[in-house]
């Protein structure tokens, strides 16, 4: 009799512990996806800033290393130093350089775009790309966002011969965030 007893109620517990189970999982299931997507999002970050103050060091030390070419989106006709700058932040980074685009700007505002980067000048280099998902489960909130960074150094030897040029944006973004504000002069 007792162990009748006992089997009906291990037979209601388990019952219960799938209930538990069927309510808990997704929960479970959200939270891991979640970690997961923030993980990638943010190490894609943390590698297009770091790509971006590699690149500008190289800029302001003028040491923009061996000629190299990469596609530059509605940048075609800048000058070789900054093109060989924009090709060496995107590589820098790490990233898919089809989806990394850049712009190169002065912080002074008498810079009328051309010319040259001239020692003591502030040089600006931006970079956005697109965020994209891992999992899917969270990319319809990713998507449409851009990862975006700047990073502004004061040039330390020789010029740097180039014009502001920046490349087309990423669909759905702008470069109206890369301006001269909170750079120091």
């Amino acid at each position: 009799m007792r162990q009748r007893i006992r089997a009906r109620r291990a037979q209601g517990e388990r019952g219960a512990a799938l209930v538990e189970a069927a309510l808990v999982l997704p929960l479970l299931l959200l939270v891991v996806f979640g970690i997961v997507e923030f993980g990638a999002t943010y190490s894609n970050y943390l590698g297009l800033r770091d790509g971006v103050r590699q690149a500008t060091r190289s800029g302001v030390v003028n040491n923009l290393g061996p000629t190299s070419t990469c596609t530059l989106t509605g940048a075609a006709g800048a000058p070789t130093p900054m093109k060989q700058l924009m090709c060496l932040t995107k590589r820098e980074t790490g990233l898919d350089e089809s989806l990394v685009r850049v712009k190169i700007m002065s912080a002074d505002p008498s810079f009328a775009g051309a010319g040259t980067f001239a020692k003591n000048d502030a040089l600006i280099v931006c970079a956005q790309m697109p965020t994209k998902g891992v999992t899917g489960l969270i990319s319809p909130i990713l998507s449409g966002k851009a990862l975006r960074t700047k990073v502004a150094m004061r040039i330390e030897s020789g010029d740097l011969a180039g014009t502001a040029v920046a490349e087309d944006p990423p669909p759905g973004q702008d470069w109206a965030w890369c301006d001269t504000s909170e750079v120091g002069r």
